[in-house]
């Protein structure tokens, strides 16, 4: 037994070596560095032997480290010849001649954070690569920009409300890569539209992409720490829109005009991660306000989890040149009483910028001729791509620079005025505030608007005042000054605007229906009022003339696009009827004088005044259209008997049959669609109507005149007061030649 456990031990050791020698050569195939993995980027490029210069770069920036492994990345390398030629360009013989700060800059422009292989830069997908085909197709190509390691420095700003400097951090710069699956969702042709932005490149995507002004020759060569991709240029480092307005003096004026709403934003997460690096307690963005771009900012969302937004969004500004500036001054503002750029009013001149400026990305040439690219006012942008001659690609959009300017689409619209004429500022102020000046540029309608003048709007108490955060409308009260809510502004800007018609005639008479319901203009021989100051004629004493002469107010020469803008003189704010009503007027009534008196006291001895502004059977209806007999038609009918429940000496024999007579005259919205009141033309459409007795009324409009009929008796609408309604809040009156 001991001689076999001997024999065994020594055979153990005799053959260990080889058990040992076995095992270590399967240890070394087993740890053997894979053929495929080539080593570090930095070691990838330094093997190939034709990258020295932008590894030199590399190196002279401080992004040795993450090249040779510190972090993954993707990096677009140059070769020698590439970067020969860039240095020849810009006027260098050697890398070292070039500042510092700019090396980073040009050289982190090549390092994108992250590793993408070339799928992934086709077709890059923010939400991640788990998802199914169809959402991979979805807006496949559009999520372009890529994050890089270039940035510029810190600067220090002033910020002119408060004098205060302001350390302003500037993001990382993200670097475009078009893939021609970013064309073929956009539908646009590839070569024409990329080379637009980038004539001195040419375009080689096809089944790939470019990067900026760069082709790629060598596509997803593997490093154990990302990807590298090979290109034929030095990626030049984009700016922001801004930087590029900024750096050409034709632009100075919108440029300036800009950057009148400068902004700082503290940013606390900036702060937190690189203030006390830089040696400062609270750093901040250069933003332009609440109503426009941050154009100075290298992100859309300065927000790092904001992946898609900033992958895909973009802005587009389309910057008018200072001779198209001051030419449009001349042509426009000028002749509306301003003196100077710098007169014109602050909130104008915000309108004006927004409509240079287009929000939902990169807008390229073929995509403006065709109208796809709208403004925020869903407005066209009317000029030829073709003829711009500044054009350029920027970090956060593009930019392009219009030698001419033609009145844009919403400054020529019927609102014209409000943005052109200095005593009409105010108005412009409320239809800001009511929301409605898209709606009233809209070319899909056809507006005829009054446009009252700053003192118009001022004899009711409404003033522009001016505050650090701008101006705004205030009104004096009891309480003293508050600001003009939307509803007033409302009321004031629906009573001042028509549609369905093509203008004021300047002969004959003209019934217009507001946009305020039951509200509306009348026009008399080249003069006009509202239906609410025309009710002053119906009082005795009355001595105010309600029409005001109007003027017609052209673009220049031209029409407005979309319809026709008046002013009216006098001093007085056109107003909707308010306050006391139809049956309130015939309720209280007790003089003679009133065209309406012999009505009101039937009404008074049916016993149908329930209250100074009720009347029985007409209570709770929102309106009443009355056809009221003259005083004189009433008279007569008393005389002659032919009054029911009453006898020729005007007593009342029956209460119950006059009430029943009376409500005769009257319809109600609540047995009929009561849209309009009655005046010749109007929506008022011929047609037979139950009135408040439950009667049958058959009212005619012949487009001249007015008659109604009720158990076959027919009275017309006499035309004294030219067929004018005379409108209020419950309900109008037409005055009939005779009694039913």
């Amino acid at each position: 037994m001991k001689n076999m456990t001997f024999t065994t031990v020594l055979l153990c050791i005799l053959f260990m070596p080889f058990f040992i020698s076995s095992c270590t050569d399967k240890i070394d195939e087993h740890y053997e560095e894979p053929e495929w993995l080539k080593g570090s980027a930095w070691e990838v490029l330094e093997d190939r032997g034709n990258y020295s210069l932008f590894l030199q770069a590399v190196e002279l920036a401080g992004f040795k480290p993450i090249m040779e492994g510190k972090s993954i990345l993707t990096v677009m390398a140059p070769d020698d010849t590439a970067f020969s030629a860039y240095l020849e360009k810009h006027g260098y013989s050697d890398i070292s001649e070039i500042n510092l700060d700019e090396l980073k800059k040009v050289i982190g422009f090549h390092l994108l954070y992250y590793s993408y292989n070339k799928n992934k830069l086709v077709n890059f997908r923010p939400e991640g690569d788990l998802i199914t085909d169809e959402e991979m197709n979805k807006n496949a190509g559009l999520y372009y920009k890529f994050r890089t390691r270039s940035s510029n420095v810190p600067t220090m700003e002033v910020e002119a409300s408060t004098g205060k400097r302001r350390m302003v951090y500037h993001l990382d710069r993200f670097i475009p890569v078009f893939s021609y699956r970013f064309w073929d969702t956009k539908k646009l042709d590839a070569a024409s539209n990329y080379t637009y932005f980038y004539p001195n490149s040419t375009w080689k995507g096809t089944g790939g992409f470019n990067v900026s002004n760069a082709a790629v020759s060598e596509y997803e060569i593997l490093a154990d720490n990302g990807y590298v991709y090979i290109v034929d240029q030095v990626i030049e480092p984009l700016e922001t829109i801004y930087t590029q307005l900024e750096s050409n003096e034709n632009y100075s004026i919108f440029f300036n005009l800009y950057n009148e709403n400068t902004t700082y934003t503290y940013d606390a997460t900036l702060s937190k991660d690189f203030g006390a690096a830089l040696g400062a307690d609270s750093l901040f963005i250069h933003t332009h306000g609440t109503s426009l771009p941050a154009i100075a900012v290298e992100w859309y969302s300065t927000k790092y989890s904001d992946v898609a937004n900033n992958a895909s969004k973009a802005y587009s500004v389309f910057a008018p040149s200072d001779v198209a500036m001051n030419n449009f001054f001349d042509n426009y503002w000028e002749k509306g009483g301003y003196e100077s750029l710098d007169d014109v009013d602050d909130l104008a001149m915000k309108y004006m910028l927004n409509q240079f400026i287009y929000k939902d990305g990169i807008a390229f040439p073929d995509e403006i001729t065709s109208g796809k690219v709208k403004n925020m006012y869903d407005m066209v942008f009317n000029f030829d791509p073709s003829k711009v001659t500044d054009k350029s690609m920027c970090v956060n959009g593009v930019f392009y620079g219009l030698n001419t300017m033609d009145t844009p689409i919403l400054f020529a619209s019927v609102v014209g005025p409000a943005f052109r004429n200095k005593d009409c500022n105010y108005y412009l102020y409320m239809l800001d505030g009511t929301g409605l000046i898209t709606a009233y540029s809209s070319q899909d309608t056809k507006y005829v608007l009054l446009v009252p003048t700053n003192e118009q709007i001022e004899s009711e108490d409404i003033y522009l005042r001016t505050y650090a955060d701008g101006s705004k409308l205030q009104q004096e009260t009891e309480d003293g000054l508050v600001d003009v809510s939307s509803s007033v502004m409302r009321t004031i800007v629906n009573i001042h605007t028509a549609t369905g018609v093509d203008g004021l005639k300047t002969n004959g008479t003209q019934v217009l229906a507001t946009q305020t319901g039951f509200n509306y203009w009348y026009v008399k021989d080249g003069k006009i009022t509202s239906s609410a100051a025309y009710n002053q004629i119906l009082e005795p004493d009355n001595n105010v003339e309600p029409f005001s002469e109007f003027t017609e107010v052209k673009n220049g020469n031209d029409n407005w696009n979309n319809g026709r803008t008046y002013m009216y003189s006098g001093t007085a704010l056109f107003q909707a009827q308010e306050g006391d009503g139809l049956q309130h007027k015939l309720s209280v009534c007790n003089d003679n004088r009133y065209v309406y008196y012999q009505f009101a006291q039937l009404l008074q001895k049916a016993d149908m005044v329930m209250s100074s502004n009720y009347i029985f059977g007409l209570a709770g209806a929102s309106h009443v259209i009355g056809f009221i007999p003259t005083n004189e038609a009433i008279s007569t009918a008393i005389a002659a008997g032919q009054i029911p429940g009453m006898d020729a000496t005007g007593a009342v024999t029956s209460s119950s049959k006059l009430r029943q007579y009376l409500l005769s005259y009257f319809i109600r919205d609540r047995e009929n669609a009561l849209i309009s009141y009655p005046y010749p033309g109007s929506a008022m459409k011929s047609s037979t109507y139950v009135t408040a007795s439950g009667k049958s009324l058959t009212y005619t409009d012949s487009g001249s005149s007015l008659s109604i009929m009720v158990d076959g008796k027919v009275a017309n609408v006499i035309s004294d007061y030219n067929f004018f309604p005379f409108a209020f809040d419950d309900g109008c009156f037409q005055l009939i030649d005779t009694v039913l």
